[in-house]
């Protein structure tokens, strides 16, 4: 089956030109290519959005290890090994 599109016209083809220059500037002012990202581009942070990053990033790896030594005190607690065969049923 063939397929289709929409012919822009001429006043088509100006209001995609604009919106063109204008999704160019932006990308320019709050973009930057990331070869990781699946769109190929990352926000562009600046001075100051390193510093929230930096201060977020701290935050972040202080509540995930206190969630970890409360998570590895929970399974030291309440927790044991046991291979495929030993693990069947809980005791009731």
């Amino acid at each position: 089956m063939a397929e289709y599109r929409l012919k822009p016209g001429k006043v088509g083809e100006k209001v995609i030109g604009a919106y063109e220059k204008v999704e160019k500037k932006f990308t320019d002012a709050f973009l930057e290519e990331d070869a990781v990202s699946d769109s190929g581009y990352r926000l562009k942070t600046g001075k100051t959005g390193e510093s929230v990053k930096g201060a977020y990033k701290k935050i972040e790896d202080g509540v995930v290890g206190a969630y970890k030594k409360v998570e590895d005190a929970f399974v030291d607690a309440f927790l044991e090994r046991c291979d495929e065969e030993e693990c069947g049923e809980v005791d009731k």
